[in-house]
C-alpha cells in the first residue's frame, strides 16, 4: 500500500488516498489526479497547492482568506467569557431583589408600627 496526496482540477489539496493497485511491474499505480509528494506538514498553509513543474505544495490562499480564516473565531465569545457575563447579571438582579425585599420589610413594619400606635392592633 502507497498513500498519495490527491489535488483537484485547480490542484488544490483534497485528500490523502491510499492505493493498493500495482501494475505488471510492480510498482504502485499512482491516479493522474495524485502524486506523492506529501502535503506540508508547516502548519501556516491554509489551502496547499500542487506545483506540478516545481513538484511541491505552494500555498494558495489569498491573504484576505487566510485573515479570514484566522478571524472566525476571534469574534466569538468564548463559553467560559458568556458564562462570566451571565453570572455577572444575576448578581446583579439578585442584589436589586434583596433590595426590593428590604425596602418591603422596612415598609411593612412602618405599617405595622403606625397600626399599633393607633391602637388597631
Amino acid at each position: 500500500m502507497l498513500q498519495v496526496y490527491r489535488y483537484g482540477e485547480d490542484f488544490r489539496f483534497i485528500e490523502p488516498v491510499v492505493i493498493y493497485e500495482k501494475d505488471d511491474v510492480g510498482n504502485y499505480v499512482i491516479p493522474p489526479d495524485c502524486t506523492v509528494v506529501p502535503t506540508p506538514d508547516d502548519p501556516s498553509f491554509f489551502e496547499p497547492k500542487f506545483d506540478p513543474k516545481k513538484q511541491e505544495w505552494v500555498e494558495s490562499a489569498t491573504q484576505e482568506e487566510i485573515e479570514a480564516i484566522l478571524n472566525v473565531g476571534a469574534s466569538e465569545v468564548s463559553p467560559v467569557s458568556q458564562l462570566k457575563e451571565q453570572n455577572a447579571l444575576l448578581l446583579m438582579q439578585l442584589a436589586e431583589t434583596q433590595k426590593q425585599s428590604q425596602e418591603q420589610a422596612e415598609t411593612i413594619a412602618s405599617l405595622l408600627m403606625s397600626l399599633t400606635e393607633k391602637g388597631v392592633l
